[in-house]
C-alpha cells in the first residue's frame, strides 16, 4: 500500500435549483464577486437575492494578476463579509480564493504553497461558496489558484489546502445560454484535467475513477452540449466539476504546462490554448508508449486519443489559437520547462520533446 495520501472536496451541491441551498445562509453577510461580463445576465441578483444583506463587486474578464489578488484582498478586508461568493468562470473563482487568504496573511500571492501552514500566519477564513457559469476549470473544488505575473509575462500555479472552497454550487441554470465558443473552449479545459489527472504520477485510486467517469461524459457530451442540448449541457457542467475533483487530488501535466506558458506568452485564453495542445500531446504520449493512456481508453470504453482527434477536426480546434507563435518557441518552452505540471505528467519531456510538440501543432495548422 503507498504512503499516507489526503482527499479534498467541498461540500457540494449540484443540479437544477441547487442554488436554493445558499438560503441556508441568509442571515450571513455576503460579498458576492463576479465577472463584469456577466452583469447584463443579472446571474448576481438571482445569488444576492438569497441573502438578507449582500454587496457586488464586479472584477475584469481576465486571467487575475498578482496586483488584481491583492487590491481584491483589501476590498473583502474593507467590507468585512461573514462569506464569500465567488459567481463565474475559473478566473473569478481563481481571484477570489487567493484574495480571500490574502484579506487574513501578509504575504506574497507566490508563497502560497501546498507546504505553507497558514493557520500559523494567522489564516482563519471567511465562509466560501464558489458558483461556476462555465463548464470548464473545475476550480469550484480545486485547492489550485492561478494568477498572471505581468511584469515577467508567466502564470503562477499556486495551491494550498485553504484554498478550498466551503461550498460548490453546481446548477445548471448558469450554462443553458453559454456561449457556443466557450462549450468548446471550457469543454476542452474539462477533458484535459480528467485525462491529465488519470495519467499524472499523483494519480491515485480515488482520482482515477473520478478521471475516467468525466472522461466519458464529456466525450458523450460535449458535441450535443454545443448543439445547445440543455440535459447535455447539465452533464458537462457536473463533468467538469468531476474532473476538478480528479485533478486537484492528482495533478495535470504537459498539456497545462504548454498552456501556461503560451497564455502567459501571448495572453492567450487559457482554455483555447489547452484546446490546441490536447491533441498533440497526447499523440507524444502515444508515440512514447505511455500505458496508462491505453488502460483510460480501456476503462473509458473508448479510444481516446481517437475520439479527441475527432472533435478536435469537428470543432477546428487547430483555427482556434490563430496566433502566430513560431518565432516565439524558445520563449515558450523555457516557460514551459519551469512549470511544475511539466514535471507531473506521465513522461517528463526535454526541451527539444517540447519543441517538437509546438512544431507538431504549427504543421496541423499549416495543413488547414
Amino acid at each position: 500500500m503507498s504512503s499516507m495520501w489526503k482527499f479534498l472536496s467541498p461540500k457540494i451541491v449540484y443540479g437544477r435549483d441547487s442554488l436554493e441551498v445558499l438560503e441556508s445562509l441568509r442571515k450571513k453577510k455576503a460579498l458576492v464577486i463576479t465577472d463584469e461580463n456577466l452583469a447584463e445576465l443579472k446571474f448576481h441578483d438571482a445569488v444576492s437575492r438569497n441573502f438578507e444583506e449582500s454587496e457586488i463587486v464586479f472584477v475584469k474578464a481576465k486571467e487575475p494578476s498578482k496586483e488584481e489578488a491583492l487590491s481584491l484582498a483589501e476590498e473583502v478586508k474593507n467590507r468585512d463579509p461573514e462569506v464569500l461568493v465567488a459567481l463565474g468562470g475559473g478566473s473569478v473563482i481563481d481571484l477570489t480564493k487567493a484574495a480571500r487568504i490574502l484579506a487574513e496573511v501578509d504575504i506574497d500571492p507566490e508563497e502560497i504553497t501546498p507546504f505553507t501552514n497558514l493557520e500559523e500566519l494567522g489564516y482563519r477564513g471567511k465562509y466560501f461558496v464558489a458558483i461556476p457559469t462555465t463548464s470548464g476549470t473545475g476550480s469550484e473544488v480545486t485547492w489550485a489558484i492561478v494568477l498572471r505575473d505581468e511584469r515577467e509575462k508567466r502564470k503562477i500555479v499556486m495551491a494550498n489546502e485553504k484554498a478550498v472552497p466551503d461550498l460548490a454550487v453546481v446548477d445548471p441554470m448558469f450554462v443553458e445560454n453559454l456561449p457556443k465558443n466557450l462549450v468548446v473552449s471550457t469543454g476542452f479545459d474539462a477533458l484535459s484535467h480528467a485525462i491529465e489527472a488519470f495519467l499524472s504520477t499523483f494519480s491515485n485510486p480515488f482520482s482515477d475513477a473520478l478521471a475516467v467517469k468525466a472522461t466519458k461524459m464529456i466525450l458523450e457530451n460535449l458535441e450535443k452540449s454545443y448543439g445547445g442540448d440543455l440535459r447535455a449541457r447539465e452533464e458537462m457542467h457536473v463533468a467538469a466539476t468531476i474532473a476538478g475533483l480528479a485533478f486537484s487530488n492528482s495533478q495535470v501535466g504537459v498539456v497545462h504546462a504548454l498552456a501556461h506558458a503560451f497564455g502567459a506568452t501571448f495572453d492567450a485564453p487559457h482554455g483555447e490554448a489547452i484546446a490546441a495542445f490536447l491533441l498533440p500531446v497526447l499523440r507524444f504520449y502515444e508515440s512514447r508508449g505511455v500505458e496508462k493512456l491505453r488502460l483510460l481508453s480501456e476503462e473509458v470504453g473508448l479510444n481516446v486519443v481517437s475520439e479527441v482527434e475527432r472533435l478536435s477536426k469537428i470543432f477546428e480546434v487547430k483555427r482556434i489559437l490563430k496566433i502566430n507563435f513560431a518565432d516565439k518557441i524558445d520563449e515558450i518552452v523555457e516557460k514551459a520547462m519551469q512549470d511544475s505540471c511539466v514535471i507531473t505528467g506521465p513522461f517528463v519531456p526535454n526541451e527539444d520533446e517540447l519543441r517538437e510538440i509546438l512544431e507538431v501543432l504549427i504543421c496541423m495548422r499549416e495543413k488547414s
